[in-house]
């Protein structure tokens, strides 16, 4: 019996994914979910890095044909760097942001800022600019008692009277001057590094943990 011949294009074949293309992709929504989270809910989310890891493994081994441990060892990979992608997307993006509204509504804080303000601009009351202009000892003196302390009191009157009756625009602006400051001589990278507590790397550790496996097809 002569075999039978099959004419026309053979039926194609579903192209297979790329497990690095789809854990990019995904990665980039996980960054973008997790910061607008951390924005509305000034919560780092530490935990967070742990079900990265866990949908990460998923999607790359979903995406890898067949999965292997080169696919998990990808997906711990892209749980590392999009955790610290996302951590430097929050101080730049978020962490800053937040700070300088808490600081923009914090009394205390702004009570300092407008002191800071004041001396430097020498703006005080007449009277009182007066008073420390020709009397330096007195502002210089760190005493509990005593005329430099009434001194103090009263420069700390007036910049916690000012802070009250400024706008919210003034005050967003000298928070911006000297928090920016403080960031430049603080440097970024050493704010990145607050941002990592003992907690946090236990989270990436055990994401990185969950992606190796998950990224296997082992479940």
């Amino acid at each position: 019996m002569s075999p039978v011949r099959v004419y026309g294009k053979a039926a194609p074949q579903p192209a297979e994914g790329s497990p690095l293309l789809a854990g990019l992709l995904v990665s980039i929504v996980i960054v973008v979910v997790w910061v607008g989270l951390v924005y509305v809910t000034h919560n780092a989310v530490g935990v967070a890095a742990w079900g990265v890891g866990g949908l990460l493994g998923i999607v790359v081994a979903k995406s890898a044909k067949p999965p292997t441990k080169a696919t998990g060892a990808l997906a711990a990979v892209l749980t590392l760097v999009t955790v610290l992608l996302a951590k430097v997307v929050l101080v730049v993006a978020a962490l800053q942001p937040m700070i300088r509204q808490e600081l923009a509504n914090d009394p205390s804080t702004l009570t300092v800022l407008f002191l800071i303000e004041k001396t430097q601009h020498k703006s005080f009351s007449p009277q009182l600019q007066a008073t420390i202009d020709a009397r330096p000892e007195l502002v210089a003196d760190s005493t509990f008692f005593g005329p430099g302390h009434e001194l103090r009191q009263q420069m700390l009157e007036e910049a916690g009277a000012a802070a009250k009756a400024s706008s919210f625009a003034e005050r967003d602006r000298l928070v911006h001057v000297h928090f920016d400051r403080f960031i430049d001589k603080l440097g970024f990278w050493v704010l990145l590094l607050s941002t990592f507590g003992l907690l946090d790397v236990l989270w990436i550790g055990l994401g990185m943990s969950t992606a190796w496996t998950l990224g296997q097809g082992r479940i």
